[in-house]
């Protein structure tokens, strides 16, 4: 497949407004709108399953369908007013609960408690799905401690919960306590959650990922009716417009289609759902990274994707630490020379080549240089329209490179870290050194039956890039940066490590097997 081919690609929608509110327009154009590091993979997870129930309400049988990159899909979701305020802003509840045994003076003081706290929801229909106060303060507490990112989401309107069902899930916000006004806010829901989901949506098996999605949003779940009994009566309301204007430039490409089919086959072992997420919200956030990085590495004119040398940890520094240090050096500067890369073909175009060798004044010299510009990357010279063509050159890159090191460029460390995939530990450089639970993650995602060891290893390799072993090495890099040796001491680690999680036996036969604790056959 050829990423790059006119075919592939799509601009974005001309009825888009997100180019001209962005300062420049270069990662966007290459990556999407857009890849946000600030999200976490927990919240990214959470974003795509709010996108993804919005498209599943609107049409059961159309959701996971691909859509074109240059058209808007607009969507709703919703925000959840009530059931947030009971969960985020109830800091009354307990008190009045232990206080006293009279639960109809018990509900007469918390409403007092609560009122205005969420646009004027009356809060009254808990008396009527509830027995006793204590009943209702005893629920709270039980899904109150399941709220995801409690360290770092202290506002009330920005904290979620585990996605136990669709009446868990809502959507950022921002709320004024003081004029009852809701927007939504882009800080923890970025857009990535929905590029997540259009990957899913234009894989060859998106389809197929309709049907295990939609168990998840049955109201009916035993789990999401609990919640269900908090909601008030207008959470239901799609109040969230989404104007559909988060792009993902390409029709197809192998990251999405590895996506389908790690989910699938997740889904394919009949875990519960809490057990399914656990390996769904890694999966992909790695995914979106290999997105980045392969899509990188085509623009930037490589053959190949960019191999992960991973590290298992060993008691001393050894030679495939440091393969492992440059790999993740290399492949974290790969997005930036995508960057550069277009810039620099951008020189080399025709028209632009034209204005640098007419003879016109340079006022006009400089117009036409801007104005090629704002075409191309919706990028205006703060100076003003009399910058010189190689200076408004220089000036893009700067503002490409600044809002590149808060923006794209940090989704490559700021993924890898959160899922285990890359540490410092040991060392104060990162590389990849996937810790405990990626690696369980990794086996259970791609372990459907009892597999030979080697095999393991060069379908991780295949299938992500990941290389452990010596074999997987001298396929991957140069012979300068080859040691059997000592590749093959670091791929005994993973046996000895995936052994002690019982991950791996051998057998009479003296093979080693990798071995799925959830698959079928098990």
């Amino acid at each position: 497949m050829n990423l790059l081919a006119q075919s592939n690609r799509a601009e974005v929608a001309t009825a888009s407004g997100a180019p001209g509110q962005s300062t420049v327009w270069v990662e966007e154009a290459l990556f999407g709108h857009r890849l946000w590091p600030r999200q976490t993979p927990w919240l990214l997870f959470l974003e795509f399953l709010n996108v993804a129930e919005a498209f599943h309400r609107m049409d059961a049988d159309a959701a996971f369908s691909p859509r074109a990159p240059d058209t808007l899909h607009p969507y709703k979701m919703r925000f959840r007013l009530g059931l947030r305020a009971i969960l985020f802003s109830n800091d009354e509840m307990e008190r009045i609960a232990a206080a006293s045994d009279d639960s109809e003076s018990q509900w007469r003081e918390w409403l007092e408690t609560m009122q205005g706290l969420s646009a004027g929801t009356d809060f009254g229909y808990l008396r009527d799905r509830f027995s006793s106060f204590r009943d209702f303060a005893e629920l709270v507490g039980l899904v109150r401690q399941t709220t995801l990112e409690n360290e770092s989401n202290r506002r009330s309107s920005s904290r979620f919960i585990f996605p136990f069902g669709v009446d868990a899930l809502f959507s950022d916000a921002t709320y004024n306590e003081k004029t009852g006004a809701i927007t939504a806010d882009f800080n923890n829901f970025g857009r990535t959650g929905e590029i997540l989901y259009m990957m899913a949506s234009r894989a060859e098996r998106g389809a197929e990922l309709r049907a295990p999605f939609a168990a998840l949003f049955d109201i009916q779940q035993p789990k999401n009716r609990l919640i269900a009994r908090l909601s008030a009566p207008g959470d239901d309301d799609p109040n969230r417009d989404q104007k559909g204007e988060t792009y993902l430039p390409y029709r197809q490409h192998p990251a999405f289609n590895r996506l389908a089919e790690d989910w699938l086959a997740i889904f394919a072992l009949g875990l519960p759902a809490q057990d399914a997420f656990a390996h769904l919200v890694p999966i992909g956030a790695f995914h979106v990274v290999l997105y980045q990085l392969e899509t990188a590495a085509a623009l930037a004119g490589r053959a190949v994707r960019p191999p992960l040398v991973c590290e298992l940890i060993a008691l001393k520094r050894e030679f495939v630490r440091q393969r492992s240090i440059v790999s993740y050096q290399d492949n974290d500067s790969l997005t930036l020379r995508a960057l550069d890369g277009a810039i620099d073909r951008f020189e080399k175009e025709p028209e632009w080549m034209a204005l640098l060798s007419d003879e016109v004044s340079d006022q006009e010299r400089a117009d036409r240089a801007a104005d090629l510009i704002e075409a191309r990357f919706h990028y205006r010279e703060k100076a003003g329209r009399g910058t010189a063509p190689h200076d408004l050159i220089a000036n893009l890159r700067r503002e490409v490179e600044e809002k590149h090191e808060v923006g794209a460029g940090r989704v490559h460390s700021s993924y890898a870290r959160q899922i285990g995939l890359a540490s410092s530990r040991g060392t104060n450089r990162t590389r990849y050194a996937p810790n405990d639970s990626l690696l369980k993650t990794l086996v259970i995602t791609r372990v459907a039956q009892r597999l030979e060891f080697k095999r393991f290893l060069a379908d991780l390799h295949e299938h992500y890039g990941l290389v452990f072993g010596e074999t997987e090495a001298r396929a991957a890099l140069d012979p300068v940066e080859f040691d059997a040796a000592a590749f093959e001491r670091n791929r005994a680690r993973l046996e000895a490590r995936l052994a002690s999680m019982g991950l791996l036996q051998r057998l009479s036969d003296g093979c080693a097997y990798v071995v799925n604790p959830f698959s079928v056959e098990r």
